[in-house]
Order: structure tokens, then C-alpha cells, then sequence
């Protein structure tokens, strides 16, 4: 075989997947009712009503949403006003160079991850492809997300803070300050290994956060003072793209209150065990355990917001122990990476009852797993 045709096989996975993706943009295939461009739409009108100084957290969506992050991210959203738009439900250029953006930074950011969390570099490319075609990340091309971009700056923001606490701090600050749940991250800080970057992480953050103040205090006092704990601005729990902890719990049919509780109390269960273990485990491990407990933690996760994962599930799959163990956990590796590229959600809605609401619940449970597979990981690099 021609030594640059054997160079460039390894990549033709991700090449098909990326040609897929431009598919399910074009056609909407895949697409349940996601609205293509909408959340993008929505940063284009928190940036644009902050420029104008009009109320930030005022607007309501044709579907009842509101700008749900904090003043600085509306500032960063700025740029996006310079590109040009086709209107709601249509792919216009400003959607084509998010959506680039996100591969960019997967591919580029995500493989750099995996590669240096082990996984051989021959194999990069296939699990970058996976992450590609999983449900969180091609929901956030279509509705032109930030999530993914938060998920690997946290991750990495974690992985960089062992050889550069500075560096890790700043982009595990920044997805703190654009998001808020990331700030999650700082509670490593109660093992001395995590402590200076816990430390530079909160300091960071709370610089990027009162840049927002600055930019337009009335909607800095009206998120902080209130809206960022206004549950009437969310979806409720049982709603069927719910993949938080909580969600799980009603799609398995108790009531959302309680649901919200047991989904809270088991969150802080898993992450004091967690905590337990995290100045042992490894640095990607940890990055993605927060990102992972985050998205356990939150009354309401939807799919783009746990990008960590199939990120996850693609490491696990791709390690050594896995690869050279028993099928079973190949298997095993296999059906958790499967909940996170079908729509299990939707065909729980679809079947209904009892049988429904487990197949909803697969995707907490396989985060549950998923933390519990990295708080079990002690350091090998």
C-alpha cells in the first residue's frame, strides 16, 4: 500500500463522520425537533440586547426560552453579530463557522486529550469520529451550541493545570464563568495536589465573572441576585431530553420535586466519594469526572451539555485494559458508548411506561458509571 495512503486510512473513520454530520446539518435526518441555528440565535439576541442595553434575561424564544448565562457570555457572543444569518431554522454562514469551530476544537483539542490520556495514536482519529456522531455533539452542531467548547476547556483546564496551574486555571475559570456549573471544578481543590489550581481557578473566575459586571450591572445583579436560581426558566425534570440524575428519576416516573431531591442528594453522594479518590486519579480522569458530576447534578441536562460522555466512553473503550481484556468488557465499553450515539431518550418518550423510563434512565446511570470508572482509576502517567 502507498506509505501516504496507509498515513491518511487511519483518518478516513473521522472523514465519514464529519461527512455525515454536514448530512444531518443539511437534511435535518436525525434531527428530532431541534431547530437548526436556535441556540445560536439566542446568543446573536443576548449579544445584540446588550449592546443596546436592553434587559438581557427579558427576551422569550418562540419556544419559551430565555438567555440563561451570565452577562460576560453575552459579551463574548458579540463577534457573532459581524457574521451574517438566514433566520431561524435555517443554516445560515454563521452556524457553518460555529459548527467549524466546534470540530476544530474537538478535533485538535479532544484528540490531543485522548492521545494524552493513553489512547494510541492510530486509534485517535476512530474515537474522535464516535465522538463526532454521539447525540451530544451532533445536537450541539445543529442548534449551534457552546457546550462542547465549555467541556473541553474544563477538561483541559484540569489536564493543563499539572504542568501549568496558570494555564489550566484560566480555561477551567473561563468555562466556569460562561456556564457556572464548571465551578464545580474548584471543589478538587480539598486535596493539596489540586489546591494552587483550585485556588488560581477561583480567582480567575472571579475576575471573568465581574467583567460582566462591568459590562452591564443591572443584568449582572438580576442573574446573580436571582435568575441563576429560578427554576421557573428551566424545563422540569421529567422532560423527555432530560439526562441529569434527577431526569432519570422521573423518566422513571416520581414526581419532579422529588425527583429533583434524590437526583441532588445522589449527586453529592457520588461526589464526596468521588472527592474521596481525586488526588489519586488522573488528571483526565478528574477533568472529566467534574464535567460528568455536573451534568448528574443539574435539575436539567440536556444532551450537548455531556459532551464528557462519549468522551469518556471512547477513552474507556480505547485503553489497554479494555482492548487486551475479557469481551465482556468490551462489551460492556460498547453498550455505554451505544446510549450516548442512539437516541435512547426518544425512543424511551416513544415506548412509554415502565419499560420507557428505563431505557430513558440508561444515560444517568451510564454517567453514574462513567464517574465511578474514573474516581476508580489511580495514576499511571
Amino acid at each position: 500500500m502507498n506509505p501516504g495512503v496507509r498515513r491518511l486510512l487511519p483518518w478516513l473513520p473521522l472523514a465519514l463522520a464529519l461527512v455525515w454530520s454536514a448530512v444531518v446539518l443539511a437534511t435535518g435526518v436525525t434531527t428530532q425537533s431541534w431547530q437548526p441555528g436556535y441556540d445560536l440565535s439566542v446568543y446573536r439576541h443576548g449579544a445584540e440586547d446588550l449592546l443596546a442595553g436592553r434587559d438581557l434575561y427579558e427576551r422569550v424564544t418562540d419556544r419559551g426560552h430565555y438567555f440563561v448565562y451570565p452577562p460576560l457570555a453575552a459579551v463574548l457572543f458579540v463577534p457573532l453579530l459581524l457574521l451574517p444569518t438566514a433566520g431561524p431554522g435555517a443554516v445560515g454562514v454563521d452556524l457553518v463557522v460555529w459548527d467549524v469551530l466546534l470540530v476544530v476544537a474537538l478535533v485538535l483539542g479532544g484528540g490531543r486529550l485522548l492521545r494524552g490520556a493513553g489512547v494510541p495514536a492510530r486509534l485517535v482519529p476512530t474515537a474522535l469520529a464516535l465522538v463526532v456522531v454521539s447525540d451530544p455533539f451532533r445536537e450541539a452542531l445543529v442548534l449551534g451550541q457552546v457546550s462542547p467548547l465549555v467541556v473541553l476547556a474544563l477538561v483541559g483546564g484540569v489536564v493543563l493545570a499539572a504542568r501549568s496551574p496558570w494555564g489550566g486555571a484560566v480555561l477551567a475559570g473561563l468555562a466556569g464563568a460562561v456556564k457556572v456549573t464548571p465551578a464545580l471544578v474548584v471543589a478538587l481543590g480539598v486535596h493539596r495536589r489540586w489546591r494552587r489550581f483550585a485556588l488560581l481557578t477561583v480567582g480567575v473566575g472571579l475576575v471573568l465573572t465581574l467583567l460582566g459586571a462591568l459590562a452591564s450591572p443591572p443584568a449582572w445583579s438580576a442573574y446573580f441576585g436571582g435568575l441563576l436560581w429560578d427554576s421557573s426558566r428551566v424545563a422540569a425534570p421529567g422532560t423527555t431530553s432530560n439526562n441529569s440524575l434527577a431526569g432519570g428519576f422521573a423518566h422513571l416516573g416520581v414526581p419532579d420535586g422529588a425527583a429533583t431531591a434524590l437526583g441532588a442528594v445522589g449527586t453529592l453522594v457520588l461526589l464526596v466519594w468521588f472527592l474521596r479518590r481525586a488526588g489519586s486519579v488522573g488528571a483526565f480522569e478528574a477533568g472529566l469526572a467534574v464535567s460528568l458530576l455536573t451534568c448528574l447534578g443539574s435539575p436539567v441536562t440536556w444532551s450537548h451539555h455531556a459532551l464528557a460522555a462519549p468522551l469518556a466512553a471512547v477513552w474507556w473503550l480505547s485503553t489497554r485494559e479494555v482492548r487486551d481484556g475479557s469481551r465482556g468488557a468490551v462489551v460492556l465499553a460498547a453498550v455505554v458508548l451505544l446510549v450516548w450515539i442512539l437516541p435512547v431518550l426518544q425512543w424511551g418518550s416513544v415506548l412509554g411506561g415502565t419499560a420507557g423510563g428505563v431505557l430513558a434512565a440508561t444515560r444517568p446511570l451510564s454517567v453514574v458509571f462513567l464517574v465511578l470508572l474514573c474516581g476508580g482509576r489511580s495514576v499511571r502517567r
